[in-house]
């Protein structure tokens, strides 16, 4: 059966507590939405420059800013509480170049309108049966001795859902490319591979990413909360069955596919990111691995540095170091929890302190650091240390910060944040150390002058590693967005914590079907009001929603899903 999906987002006006009306605005949303795309997107989506707006998410629009002070982003039907508005017409927006006026007067009809978003998609529903039935099919074409090597990820679920725009599903499939190659070990990018039309459903080799081993899809399987046996339905279970068969008793294999966006969001942070990158738990082994030799290139002054008085990421003092390793270039900061005594890099450029140093005196102090280092196929991996070297999950709030809360806090964690920051690479650097040291000894000095090159050093260094890492992106991931109409990556948002922020969005009851694969909402009505003890009530009524965090939550052994999905007999849990 085909399910045409059309989707209006009915905006309501508020005058005293009532409704007032639902307004559509046929084709006008779609104006607006290509006006604030090229206009606007960049900087508010793209960069996200300003608190987490993303100019194409209408939730975040329309939504309460967390301050009575600030006035929402739009209000509709009121162009005066409407802070986009204001932006436009004080000409501050798009900065040096105002919006023409006939796109002015789509924005201010658009408001006025009830600021309706219309999402229309044709998308034909892809049942369980039809999922499992692919999957079944493709497994048992592969060869007999590749079969055990073989795993599945879906996005389905999301094709089904009529509110998810085409747009989304593309950066969906970028962010599973992205995720799996960049924590890969092997030396090329190998891309996902659709094993259906719809492109929801996709097939990866275990020894493409160098995850050969048990212990990595053990790890991963065993924090899955969606994992469903078919309890009612003979068709699928039948299917199933067929599936587990082929992959064998000694397999490891517990569950036909993964959810792609639940992979995407929790194997790039920490426990996960650290096992399936490969990230020792020292500092000493990661150099070791990629021959990288941090006192050897001081002592020679083979090592280049830049010095940082304050960063993106941190209000204190912060040096960088780039070397060469085995897989291509190694970079290194060390993080300071202040700016005075041994944190001052103007009058303690020369650090950390070793046995060797000869400018121990000149040594600074540091309390930690992020590595950056290239991977055998030119993406990047990721390592956080405290200050003895030792690998830590995310940087201490009082040093480091995310101001994007792209991990869900202020918390850098590892891997998932460093995406997110370092979404093209490595980020402009400029040094204030080479002429800004005050040290007195010329010795000091020269060795100073010899580690902290000349700015167009630095530049020539960022733009080269950066230029291979958009290379090497633009190969995980062209394929699977728009590049061909805008070959330009930096008009893209970073795929991975794009999904990451959207994963960790609330459910409304369409979504709460569609996990459940379930074609409409009848069902999951009727169960909230004979159940109330799953806790879904909030999504009965219109507008409400369940926190992701709840509905993937495990009380005992089961998650919420699992325990929704039983009730309506449509699978039991599979429990690790």
């Amino acid at each position: 059966m085909k399910k045409s999906f059309k989707r209006f987002c009915q905006i309501f006006t508020f005058s005293l507590g009532l409704v007032s009306a639902t307004v559509h605005a046929d084709g006008l949303s779609d104006e607006v939405f290509g006006i604030l795309s090229n206009r606007c997107h960049s900087c508010h989506g793209v960069e996200l420059k300003h608190e987490k707006l993303n100019v194409l998410e209408h939730s975040i629009l329309i939504g309460d800013r967390g301050d009575e002070d600030k006035m929402p982003y739009v209000t509709p039907g009121n162009l005066e509480e409407s802070k986009l508005w204001q932006v436009i017409v004080d000409e501050q927006m798009p900065p040096k170049q105002p919006l023409p006026a006939e796109e002015q007067e789509k924005i201010k009809a658009w408001i006025l309108d009830g600021a309706a978003w219309t999402i229309e998609t044709d998308r034909e529903f892809i049942s369980e049966t039809d999922v499992l039935r692919l999957i079944e099919r493709d497994l048992s074409d592969r060869p007999l001795n590749e079969q055990e090597f073989q795993r599945y990820f879906s996005i389905t679920h999301l094709h089904n859902n009529g509110s998810v725009p085409d747009r989304d599903l593309r950066i969906y499939r970028a962010a599973l490319s992205k995720a799996l190659n960049s924590m890969s070990d092997r030396p090329k990018i190998t891309l996902p591979v659709a094993i259906n039309d719809e492109s929801t459903i996709f097939r990866i080799d275990l020894r493409d990413y160098g995850w050969t081993g048990s212990s990595q899809w053990q790890a991963i399987q065993e924090l899955y909360p969606y994992g469903l046996k078919p309890l009612s339905n003979v068709k699928n279970d039948e299917l199933f069955t067929k599936i587990m068969r082929i992959y064998g008793d000694f397999s490891g294999v517990r569950l036909p596919y993964l959810r792609a966006d639940w992979f995407v969001a929790t194997a790039t942070r920490p426990p996960l990111y650290h096992e399936l990158a490969k990230i020792p738990e020292q500092l000493d082994d990661l150099v070791e691995r990629l021959s990288v030799d941090i006192e050897g290139n001081f002592q020679q002054s083979s090592s280049r540095r830049v010095g940082l008085f304050e960063s993106g990421v941190s209000g204190q003092n912060r040096m960088i170091e780039y070397l060469d390793s085995s897989s291509g270039r190694f970079w290194l900061s060390y993080d300071f929890l202040g700016k005075s005594g041994r944190s001052n890099l103007a009058l303690f450029p020369l650090g950390p302190e070793f046995d060797g140093n000869t400018f121990n005196s000149f040594a600074f102090e540091h309390a930690g650091g992020e590595i950056i280092y290239e991977l055998p196929n030119g993406l990047h991996g990721y390592m956080l240390i405290d200050g003895e070297g030792e690998r830590i999950p995310a940087g201490p709030i009082e040093i480091v910060w995310d101001a994007l809360n792209v991990s869900g806090s202020p918390l850098i964690v590892n891997g998932l944040s460093c995406m997110s920051c370092h979404r093209r690479g490595i980020l402009p650097l400029e040094d204030y150390v080479r002429n800004g040291a005050t040290l007195v000894q010329p010795n000091a000095m020269r060795k100073v002058r010899e580690l902290y090159p000349p700015q167009s050093e630095i530049d020539e260094a960022v733009a080269d590693s950066s230029q291979r890492y958009i290379a090497k992106l633009r190969q995980t991931i062209g394929s699977f967005v728009d590049l061909e109409s805008d070959p330009n990556l930096e008009k893209l948002e970073e795929p991975v914590s794009r999904v990451a922020l959207l994963y960790a969005k609330s459910l409304d009851l369409e979504a709460i079907a569609c996990e459940l694969g379930l074609e409409n909402t009848a069902d999951v009505q009727s169960l909230i009001k004979r159940e109330v003890t799953l806790g879904l009530g909030p999504i009965g009524s219109k507008g409400g929603t369940v926190k992701r965090s709840y509905w993937e939550s495990q009380d005992g052994a089961t998650s919420v899903l699992q325990d929704t999905a039983e009730k309506l007999k449509l699978g039991s849990a599979v429990v690790f």
